[in-house]
């Protein structure tokens, strides 16, 4: 077997393997993107997203659906997880607090000078420059947008990895998914890409009148589909292994 760092992603067989599983399944694929579309309209379309009183309970049972719908893809029995369900969270949560600090100094870099000694002149020209180039600018959110892309397979789909193991029973390690993943960055960026290029046509089509319904209509699929993309990365890195890595704690 290949060493770690001689593992390539092959980005080819990957995405054969995931249309290999709407082949084979159809209708369960198209049934769980319908269940994502229903809970996609009902959560911000229907309850106006996170500021209803019910959003939390109604993210609870998105994210139970997304647990129950990897480890059918693994085969994991059962398929629902009960009292060891909240230890998936320990990677989950990392996760999103990187993915939140990430988000954050990418959107305070522009603000440094003003907390910077600099003479006010300096300052004063910063913010005329801000105000007329940077604020309500299309470029600017184009060039936060790629910044963000860009760090997204260091800082999201690898770690992300960690994720997947705690759903399936083994290792949820955030630190062990970057090493057995290492060398690809390009190849994940290519992912990153891709989902942003389909993230702006959503978006474009949203802005030119579809309704929301529609829109969550063409997503619930696409979010199938990746979340399956993922199994298949995770699968080609990590099934390997005979035994569950031990050494950050397992959820069997």
């Amino acid at each position: 077997m290949a060493s770690d760092t001689e593992k390539k992603l092959p980005l080819i067989q990957i995405v054969s393997e995931t249309a290999a599983l709407w082949k084979d399944a159809p209708r369960l694929m198209w049934g769980a993107a319908a269940v994502v579309w229903i809970f996609l309209e009902t959560g911000f379309d229907l309850m106006g997203g996170w500021q209803n009183v019910w959003f939390l309970p109604w993210a609870a049972a998105f994210y139970i659906f997304w647990t129950v719908f990897l480890r059918f893809l693994f085969s994991r029995q059962p398929l629902f997880m009960g009292r060891r369900l909240p230890s998936t969270l320990i990677p989950a949560t990392k996760i999103a607090v990187l993915a939140f600090i990430l988000a954050t100094v990418f959107v305070l870099i522009p603000y440094a000078p003003y907390i910077m000694d600099v003479p006010v002149r300096v300052k004063e020209n910063y913010s005329y420059f801000q105000q007329r180039y940077m604020q309500d600018s299309e470029a600017f959110d184009l060039v936060l947008n790629l910044l963000l892309t860009l760090a997204l397979p260091c800082m999201f789909i690898r770690p992300l990895m960690a994720w997947i193991g705690s759903v399936i029973g083994r290792s949820w390690s955030i630190l062990s998914a970057w090493k057995r993943t290492r060398d690809n960055y390009f190849r994940f960026l290519f992912l990153a890409l891709c989902a942003d290029a389909v993230f702006w046509l959503l978006n474009i089509a949203y802005n030119r009148g579809l309704p929301l319904w529609g829109l969550f209509l063409l997503l619930a699929p696409l979010l199938i589909f990746a979340v399956s993309l993922l199994s298949r990365i995770y699968n080609y890195f990590f099934l390997d292994i005979d035994t569950p890595d031990t050494s950050s704690g397992t959820n069997q």
